[in-house]
């Protein structure tokens, strides 16, 4: 299958200097690991967990109860924290698979207080602007009533989300910090988590007791840090060579015509592996460092590129790369339009995936 599919290459070592960067970066505060949407589309069976428990990593965040039951039956020593909550009828899964719901609401917390026996770790999220999930800041005072019940776990943490960590120059940024700031006053004591990738390179005011990184494990986002590591890269093989005429279309509804003899190649992706079809007679690919334009719709599954000018170097059976430690996955969300968490995140489940040391 290897001159059928597409090649995703991805490399474990580099999560890992990129975790050890980010620990670095942050002193004394711990450095969790966000692995929802497995992984940011990299899981492979837990693979990307397994080398971030290998690094020294002990606390996880994932978005939903399935995700951590999933990661759970594999890994029975580490601290899985959902982000989305405690839902209905939920809590005897999370006790069942020892999971820890983040508490966004007073309805969630008070029904965690009365069923959860195990006083070993609550983590409480409160909204600073993000105005997604979390408990609203006119709710605070209902909280501090309930204090004593919290003193009784052995851990609290306190987080909440930055919503512009993304801009350092973003003035909300601060704002959100020291609304913060207000409710770790109200609940002192305790330990308390803010920043997210972007957040902890706003720098050590915003690092607390906790970090949260996702995106910059995986190599996105590298203008946060310059010494982040390329992680995925993605090349597909050519399956066939078509040459046009002049005046000849070329894909779908014809939007491309050949203003010249032109020597095309297909490869075997397409929107459902998560190319946009935004890219259509706009994206391009590489060759040994070489531009080849997207020529044509991007259909389902193929798309039709422009070799003319390395038409004698390149043969059936090649390969042209889409995103790789040149042209980043950062590099490609800008041509596309998107930012890097979609790309790596709606990676096709067709493409071979290759895990490297």
């Amino acid at each position: 299958m290897k001159y059928s599919t597409p090649s995703l290459d991805i490399n474990l070592n580099a999560v890992k200097h990129n975790y050890n960067l980010i620990k670095k970066y942050c002193g004394n505060s711990e450095v969790c690991g966000t692995v929802k949407a497995s992984s940011y589309g990299l899981g492979g069976h837990n693979k990307i967990v397994n080398k971030l428990i290998k690094s020294g990593c002990k606390r996880f965040f994932v978005a939903n109860i399935n995700e951590g039951i999933f990661i759970r039956k594999k890994f029975k020593s580490i601290t899985i924290n959902v982000l989305n909550g405690l839902n209905k009828s939920e809590e005897k899964i999370f006790r069942k698979y020892n999971l820890i719901p983040v508490i966004n609401t007073i309805t969630q917390l008070k029904k965690w207080l009365k069923f959860n026996k195990n006083k070993n770790r609550l983590i409480l999220h409160f909204d600073t602007g993000m105005c997604r999930l979390g408990i609203q800041e006119n709710k605070i005072n209902e909280v501090v009533k309930l204090k004593k019940k919290l003193n009784e776990y052995r851990e609290v943490i306190i987080m909440s989300h930055l919503a512009c960590s993304g801009n350092k120059k973003d003035k909300y940024n601060k704002i959100q910090r020291q609304r913060f700031e207000k409710i770790k006053r109200k609940l002192p004591g305790y330990k308390y988590s803010l920043a997210a990738s972007g957040g902890i390179f706003l720098g050590k005011k915003y690092h607390y007791d906790l970090v949260r990184p996702g995106i910059n494990l995986y190599g996105g986002n590298q203008n946060f840090n310059k010494k982040i590591m390329h992680v995925v890269s993605l090349r597909s093989p050519v399956i066939q060579i078509n040459h046009l005429k002049k005046g000849e279309t070329a894909g779908y509804s014809r939007t491309f015509k050949a203003k010249k003899n032109t020597v095309t190649a297909t490869i075997p992706m397409g929107y459902a592996d998560g190319i946009g079809i935004r890219l259509s007679n706009k994206g391009y690919v590489h060759f040994k460092g070489k531009k080849l334009p997207m020529i044509g719709r991007v259909s389902m599954d193929l798309i039709i590129i422009d070799i003319t000018k390395l038409k004698n170097k390149i043969k059936e059976g090649d390969f042209v790369s889409i995103y790789d430690n040149k042209f980043t996955i950062d590099n490609f969300a800008n041509l596309t339009g998107t930012i890097p968490y979609r790309i790596i995140t709606c990676i096709s489940k067709r493409y071979l995936r290759n895990y490297k040391n």
